[in-house]
């Protein structure tokens, strides 16, 4: 009984040991895994989609100001003076929509600031346009617009430089946690084949330790030699213990 249970207290350690090395190295697979994943969700949630409204302010505020700029010099603001300001109107609210998404966007250091002076530039530029201030005085009408341009490039400029410097961050994490996980998976490997060698040893070996033991015992108790036929190292315990029984059945049969 002894020997049974320590046949069976090896096998749950050698069980216990193999389904902790898979558990280690899963974890470590997973845990480095999200970490990747944390940081380029963090590119995806904070900087690409600055960089996309202040793109898209770019694109709209350089095409608004070329169409003012287009009428300034054709002098047909008077003659179409309706669908333009409908024009104007549709601009000014389109860039202000992209303003109040980077303005529920900010994830940096000093982008709030930045964001702040491009409102304050936008809301000047607004009424400039509402004023009609490019046919009146050019010079000014095109400093607020430099103004806000470069407001705007600043904010796309963070933006961009914070992005190159995470993605050059995520693939040095990436090569250091492939390494971690090429050695881990590596060490786990050579437990588990160390594993899967030493346990059937650990629990064969008690067995034919017993088997030895019996046989003996069959040697002694009856004077005779006996043979196994069996292979298997239970088969071959089976077999003798079935010997001894039919043995100490057939010695007390004679004794009746």
């Amino acid at each position: 009984m002894i020997r049974i249970r320590k046949i069976r207290t090896r096998m749950t350690i050698g069980i216990i040991l193999v389904a902790l090395v898979a558990f280690i190295v899963s974890m470590v697979n997973i845990s480095s895994n999200q970490g990747m994943v944390n940081k380029s969700q963090s590119l995806l949630k904070d900087n690409y989609p600055s960089v996309k409204y202040s793109f898209a302010m770019l694109n709209i505020l350089d095409e608004l100001n070329d169409e003012l700029l287009h009428r300034k010099i054709t002098q047909m603001d008077s003659l179409l003076n309706d669908s333009n300001e409908i024009n104007d109107s549709l601009s000014l609210s389109s860039f202000r929509q992209n303003l109040h998404l980077q303005q529920n966007n900010i994830t940096e250091p000093g982008e709030k600031e930045l964001t702040e002076s491009l409102e304050k530039a936008f809301n000047k530029y607004e009424k400039s346009v509402q004023d009609k201030e490019y046919l009146k005085n050019l010079l000014l009408f095109s400093e607020k617009y430099k103004s806000l341009r470069e407001d705007i490039l600043s904010i796309h400029k963070l933006n961009v430089t914070l992005l190159e410097s995470k993605n050059e961050q995520i693939k040095s994490s990436a090569i250091t946690i492939l390494n971690i996980q090429q050695k881990v998976g590596l060490i786990g490997l050579t437990v588990l084949c160390v594993l899967i060698i030493l346990l059937p040893l650990m629990l064969i070996n008690p067995i034919n330790n017993l088997s030895e033991k019996m046989i003996d015992f069959y040697k002694s108790h009856f004077n005779k030699e006996i043979e196994i036929e069996a292979n298997h190292e239970l088969e071959k315990l089976e077999e003798i213990f079935e010997k001894i029984v039919m043995e100490s059945k057939a010695k007390e049969a004679k004794k009746e």
